[in-house]
């Protein structure tokens, strides 16, 4: 019985941490389209298909691509 709640408890910490993660990849997109939407004058699905679009060309995670834009490395 102990074991199988030990497993649960496991089972749960790893899918607070993912949830945690994807919380906090969806901050950094949403930050990064708004400085394109702010300058570049895009909208917020022309920024988020730009940085999709990146990601893919790049085989990289959004992300990342959003990192590289708040960052001020990478421009439209």
């Amino acid at each position: 019985m102990a074991d199988a709640r030990h497993r649960q408890l496991v089972t749960l910490g790893s899918e607070v941490r993912s949830l945690e993660e994807r919380l906090e990849a969806r901050k950094v997109i949403d930050r990064a389209k708004g400085r394109l939407m702010d300058g570049s004058a895009m909208t917020e699905s022309e920024a988020f298909s730009f940085l999709q679009k990146r990601a893919m060309n790049d085989r990289v995670r959004m992300r990342d691509v959003a990192q590289l834009v708040l960052d001020g490395q990478l421009l439209p």
